[in-house]
């Protein structure tokens, strides 16, 4: 029997990986079994990490240039997916919201997201045929403009003067040309992993509430609606594209958008993206059953995650699927898949099991036995 394992944090003590070896042991009486432990644990931070444990490949250490010019370190991925070379990189760390506070307001007006072209340039000099970025939210307003310079554009002002590097380009924008970075990266694929649903403009524009909300002037914000119309008008005439009408376009302050003009695919869908990726229909095509684990099964989160996407995932490959929780706020049938099968860990009292440490405290342990047994007596109704 081969049977498929896959958790996410359960408590802050019994992570991920924990729960995937409590799992593992609850099922020990279906030997001859074969597992997969699937190692990701449905934290985009941990996800290259994850990604390199499963699918192999080299983390590269790179240093460039972060929003406000200081020289930044970050380590991506190269991996293969059907022999084809991809760099894998998350952008979460290039601007954190705690730090913009150590800058001065003119700092934070006129910062860029210039590094971000240059991590793109050494992944395709690493001979990547697919560069994904994972965006996060960001404190960036410049719509990606100064990643498009360190790519090749030349964007010049109202007056069609260059608008040299070293500061926010969008502030000034009058025009853009894209040959540089078209010809760079046109064998190429861009893809690009949003969280947000915002616009690049419009009402729903995630650059002038990342103004708003790192404290910009109200005159800096009316400059970037300014220039963030302006960019687009441009992009509709010049490229077809409407960034105001495109779902996750304003992600990372604009860089999904600008990315979008050099027709990278937006997709706020981590995990499906990762399991067309990894080929998981052939991968778990013998599987025999599943036995996933989160914290809570609700209405908002779960869906989106990690381990929502995999149960609905084996439900469509016809796989029986236990899922273990610790809490269930959504009924089944909201969600409708009828070969989960969810469980609520209850509380066990008074049962002390040899593969806990001693160590852990008491509700830890008592945690830790009930996933333990659950899935021992879950498993004995699986054939």
């Amino acid at each position: 029997m081969k049977i498929l394992v896959a958790s996410q944090d359960l408590t802050p003590e019994l992570n991920a990986s924990i729960s995937r070896g409590l799992i593992q042991q609850g099922l020990v009486e279906k030997e001859p079994s074969e597992f997969i432990l699937l190692p990701f644990d449905g934290q985009q931070q941990n996800l290259i990490n994850d990604l390199q444990q499963w699918n192999s490949g080299d983390l590269q250490d790179f240093v460039y240039y972060g929003p406000n010019w200081e020289s930044t370190k970050i380590t991506y991925l190269l991996t293969k997916f059907a022999d084809q070379q991809t760099a894998v990189i998350d952008t979460s760390d290039f601007t954190d919201r705690q730090l913009t506070g150590q800058y001065a307001n003119h700092d934070l007006f006129h910062a860029s997201s210039y590094g971000l072209g240059q991590l793109i340039l050494d992944a395709v000099t690493n001979e990547a045929k697919e560069v994904v970025l994972l965006i996060d939210d960001t404190s960036m307003i410049d719509g990606g403009l100064g990643m498009l310079q360190a790519l090749g554009a030349v964007i010049t002002d109202e007056s069609g003067d260059p608008i040299p590097v070293g500061e926010n380009p969008l502030i000034n924008f009058g025009h853009i040309d894209f040959a540089k970075p078209d010809e760079l990266l046109k064998n190429v694929k861009l893809t690009v992993l949003v969280r947000e649903t915002a616009t690049f403009t419009g009402p729903d524009s995630r650059l002038v509430n990342n103004g708003r909300e790192i404290g910009l002037l109200s005159e800096q914000l009316v400059r970037l609606d300014l220039r963030t119309s302006q960019f687009n008008r441009t992009i509709r005439k010049e490229r077809n594209i409407d960034l105001s009408t495109i779902v996750g376009a304003g992600a990372g302050g604009g860089i999904a958008g600008a990315l979008a003009c050099l027709d990278a695919t937006i997709s706020n869908s981590t995990y499906q993206w990762l399991f067309e990726r990894l080929d998981l229909q052939k991968e778990l095509a013998d599987v025999d059953a599943a036995f996933l684990a989160t914290d809570q099964v609700n209405q908002t989160r779960f869906v989106s995650s990690f381990i929502g996407k995999l149960a609905k995932f084996c439900d469509e490959q016809k796989i029986r699927t236990v899922l273990m929780t610790l809490i269930r706020i959504t009924p089944a049938e909201a969600w409708n898949l009828p070969l989960v099968s969810t469980i609520v860990l209850s509380k066990i009292v008074g049962i002390k099991l040899p593969i806990i440490e001693e160590h852990v405290p008491t509700s830890e342990r008592e945690l830790q036995q009930s996933l333990y047994l659950t899935t021992h007596e879950m498993a004995k109704l699986i054939n």
